[in-house]
């Protein structure tokens, strides 16, 4: 599906404009589950021409750096050792890469990310949860945070829930179609938690096979309900 331009979309791609230009080319995309962070460092790749790459548990530096070459196009024997240590050309435009699910990052692997932005001419926008107060403690570790946080400064985004019109016009209206009738577009919104991006995108889903399944051409609020029933049954199972 494309990729809506949401207000917090909008002010992500803000921010990853802004470390293109900076002297310090690190920013910041936060945001909890089901917010629209991946959403908008897709649409970073797409509008910006960065390169992403996503992070799991465990991941070391060395992983990290071989992932971000990849990205890059480095490849082959030796590839971290020539991202990090190759002389960038006189005058070469910047290389951006979004790092998705950077909340999984140890102190290690983003201090890599930090030289990558200082010595080697790319601009890097991390993307997760707030993680930096809760895993940084040690006294070596939240200098080395701090010096982060210095250079990602004011290019900060957070990622929020949308409004009851955005609700509609990002997801529910893109999905399901055009929906005249108000109550079933606010009873959709406050059934994905007053617009959380991941549980709507759900939710719009299922909405729109129920209408399928029943040969509808438009959301009624019977489909609604069976659809919230479903998504409600299944958050319960997952807890």
């Amino acid at each position: 599906m494309e990729v809506r331009d949401t207000r917090f979309v909008k002010e992500a791609l803000a921010v990853a404009r802004l470390a293109l230009e900076a002297d310090n080319p690190i920013a910041e995309i936060t945001g909890g589950t089901g917010s629209g962070k991946s959403t908008a460092a897709k649409r970073i790749v797409e509008v910006l021409g960065a390169k992403r790459i996503a992070c799991w548990d465990g991941i070391s530096r060395h992983q990290l750096l071989k992932k971000a070459a990849e990205a890059l196009g480095i490849e082959g024997t030796g590839a971290v050792d020539r991202l990090l240590m190759d002389a960038v050309e006189e005058g070469a435009a910047r290389r951006m890469l979004v790092v998705d699910e950077a909340n999984k990052l140890n102190w290690r692997a983003l201090e890599a990310l930090r030289y990558l932005a200082d010595e080697c001419n790319v601009a890097v926008v991390l993307v997760g949860t707030e993680f930096y107060e809760r895993q940084f403690t040690g006294a070596r570790t939240r200098e080395l945070l701090l010096q982060l946080g210095r250079r990602i400064g004011a290019k900060r985004s957070r990622m929020g829930h949308l409004d009851r019109a955005e609700t509609y016009s990002h997801i529910l209206k893109p999905v399901c179609g055009d929906c005249a009738d108000k109550e079933i577009v606010t009873k959709f919104w406050h059934g994905c938690r007053k617009g959380n991006w991941g549980d709507g995108m759900e939710l719009a889903q299922e909405c729109r096979r129920l209408m399928a399944v029943h040969e509808l051409p438009a959301l009624n609020a019977a489909v609604l309900d069976a659809a919230l029933a479903w998504t409600a049954n299944r958050h319960a199972v997952e807890v």
